[in-house]
């Protein structure tokens, strides 16, 4: 798991709707093509389409998202190999600025054949995820 934790300077009544957008998440963890989102009721996010790329090729599919103010959970798993993005909302005011946002991603094999590659994936997700954080802050506000 990868974990970080950054300041964003917008308020959490800002942050949170801009978490229910597909293009907060973009490229994040290597997901792309994100499209057809779901949304219940309350108009939170509760999955999507998406693709990545990997060793074994472009993995396309489904992602479910578990959101309850404050924080978000993005879970999709395709061939053997799961992507796990968790996002928490910290603020000493939901109106107050700033706001932390806290990132744990991490992948994870859910086959043997797919350990190697889940391996590279978090490999490559701790060497980066400072980068990974920066782009969910840089699209909240």
């Amino acid at each position: 798991m990868a974990t970080s934790s950054l300041d964003a300077d917008v308020a959490l009544d800002d942050a949170w709707p801009q978490l229910q957008q597909l293009s907060t998440w973009e490229g994040v963890a290597e997901i792309e093509d994100l499209q057809n989102p779901t949304h219940d009721s309350n108009g939170d996010l509760t999955g999507f389409e998406f693709a990545f790329d990997s060793p074994m090729g472009r993995v396309d599919g489904v992602a479910t998202v578990e959101a309850t103010k404050p924080s978000m959970k993005i879970l999709g798993e395709q061939k053997g190999l799961e992507i796990s993005i968790d996002v928490v909302l910290r603020s000493t005011n939901s109106a107050s600025v700033p706001t932390t946002v806290m990132v744990d991603v991490s992948a994870r094999a859910t086959s043997f054949m797919t350990k190697p590659v889940a391996m590279t994936l978090n490999s490559l997700l701790r060497s980066t995820i400072d980068q990974e954080a920066q782009k969910i802050v840089d699209r909240l506000g």
